[in-house]
């Protein structure tokens, strides 16, 4: 599941993103509204087992805990760990046989269709349809938290189109008299006069034009045709991985022309990513990648445009645009569009009452505030994060938690909310509003309106489970990166490539590839675009 950490630490966002209702729903839906108790009056025990990324770790009977038991009548059990011993916790939990109602996970990893295959948790086809927040879940999603066509799990939303995107120094575009790169003979013409003409003026040839770390991070896809994505299909019709398809060999061939060039920094094999970022803040990259997100473009460690401009003055961040690919298409791998599951022990098969319960709460603590409406008039938004003053605090019109946020906001207890699954990706327009200094307000428009403007490729893989790839892909991946490297620096040739890719196949690669494609075909899926919103 260590995944699904890094992915998310890269979009860290602010708590509280969400929530679309009417005014009249909002009343309706107050801290008063009782209609989601029980008849009886009587108290249902619910347990609840789930990693955090709060802090402090939300506690036992906090005030959160308190409103969530008064509020749904119920008795309110969990218990958080923090992700990064989540992992180890999970797995001597559900070995115990003593499951919690409720567990949570990162993602539908080997262990996750592992358990659900073992029974350990209840199938919730015959509920999502009777809430309006999971009819809005993407059946995409739905496939990939599905085994054998039993949906195991409620997804919580996550931008499918987040994720780190190319960025340049417009500013030395255009003190160079250059535009913005549509392809990658473009990209080779700007990159090397990045590196050689001396954009930042100082007389000196100390600047990079493309940033490249070690295990070719982040990997300069302009595009899903030449991403390590499942797009392309060989000679037999079946789907392989982008690592030894054709629009990738593209690729290495320019990332090896461009280092022969001197446009990527001869040390980037064994360069971590993170110096590369500090090379950027310094003023001395042309090209590198961030992502939106609040604050984002302003973030000591990552992109730091207030530190940029103070080591460059009149520096400016842009955006680069898929390009266009040799197939008409034009845009980036979409991401899996959700992060987290919320699964329901199988021990409840016969208690549709508590079932139900469940549901009603994660749909309730599902819905999108907008940014401009997350204040004390908005009695759902100020209930679920635990209170003005208390849970969180206005600072500059925008809501931010407080250092006490995990003891008063029952929605510490369910999820950092990232957007809403009705509204979908058009929510990370908050992020502008959301974010406190010029630069990420800036930083966000930019590249928000890029994001909204392109297409976005689903992989089929991540829709179907495979034992097979799950057993082998880490290896093979290994191995290409490695051989990947190689070709970039010269150690290896090109012409080399039907030779690596036969090699691929031969180390695991040709049973991943049968098994995935078999089970494809079983699933009646194939790769798809979700077209641009605007």
């Amino acid at each position: 599941m260590k995944k699904y950490v890094s992915l998310f630490l890269a979009a860290v966002l602010c708590v509280g993103v969400l929530s679309a209702c009417s005014s009249k729903e909002e009343k309706a839906s107050s801290n008063g509204d009782k209609a989601s108790s029980t008849d009886s009056g009587k108290k249902t025990e619910i347990t609840w087992f789930d990693g955090t990324w709060s802090t402090p770790v939300p506690e036992p009977g906090n005030e959160g805990v308190q409103k969530i038991n008064e509020k749904f009548n119920i008795s309110f059990k969990p218990q958080f760990i923090p992700f990064d011993l989540y992992d180890d916790k999970l797995t001597v939990k559900m070995a115990s046989g003593d499951i919690p109602d409720v567990i949570g996970t990162e993602g539908a990893d080997a262990n996750y269709v592992k358990w659900a295959k073992q029974g350990a948790f209840l199938p919730l086809n015959d509920y999502v349809d009777q809430y309006d927040t999971f009819k809005a879940i993407p059946q995409s999603v739905w496939d990939s938290v599905s085994v054998n066509g039993k949906i195991y799990g409620i997804p919580l939303y996550f931008p499918s189109s987040g994720g780190k995107k190319p960025i340049i120094r417009k500013d030395w575009l255009d003190k160079l008299g250059l535009k913005m790169p549509t392809n990658y003979e473009e990209l080779k013409e700007v990159a090397t006069a990045f590196a050689t003409k001396d954009p930042d003026g100082n007389g000196k040839n100390d600047t990079v034009g493309l940033g490249l770390a070690k295990g070719i991070v982040y990997d300069p896809a302009f595009g899903a045709y030449w991403s390590s994505a499942w797009y392309h299909k060989n000679d037999d019709g079946l789907l392989i991985p982008g690592q030894i398809a054709k629009g990738n060999k593209e690729k290495i061939t320019v990332l090896n022309e461009l280092y022969q060039a001197g446009a990527i920094d001869k040390d980037w094999p064994t360069q971590p990513y993170n110096e590369v970022f500090k090379a950027f803040n310094a003023g001395k990259v042309g090209i590198w990648y961030e992502q939106v997100g609040i604050n984002k473009g302003a973030q000591s460690g990552n992109l730091d445009i207030p530190t940029l401009t103070k080591n460059a003055p009149g520096a400016e961040v842009a955006a680069i645009p898929a390009f266009d690919a040799p197939d008409g298409t034009k845009g980036y791998v979409g991401g899996s569009g959700y992060y987290r599951i919320w699964m329901l022990s199988s021990a409840l098969k016969n208690d549709d009452d508590k079932v139900k319960k469940i549901l009603e709460m994660m749909d309730y603590m599902e819905k999108y505030v907008p940014a401009q409406e997350q204040n004390s008039s908005n009695e759902y938004f100020d209930w679920t994060n635990g209170g003005e003053g208390k849970g969180y605090k206005m600072t500059d019109g925008a809501a931010e938690p407080t250092e006490e946020f995990s003891k008063y906001a029952p929605l510490a207890n369910f999820n950092e909310k990232l957007g809403g699954w009705i509204e979908g990706d058009k929510s990370m327009k908050d992020y502008e509003i959301q974010s406190k200094t010029p630069e990420s307000k800036a930083f966000n428009k930019n590249m928000v309106d890029m994001l909204q403007k392109s297409d976005f490729y689903i992989s089929p893989v991540g829709r179907i489970h495979s034992t097979v790839y799950d057993s082998k892909i880490t290896a093979l991946n290994e191995f290409a990166t490695n051989e990947l490297t190689k070709m970039i620096v010269g150690q290896r040739p090109i012409s080399d490539w039907d030779k690596f890719a036969e090699e691929y196949m031969a180390k695991g690669g040709k049973q991943v590839v049968e098994d995935v494609n078999n089970l494809i075909k079983e699933a009646k899926i194939q790769g798809e675009w979700k077209k641009a919103e605007q």
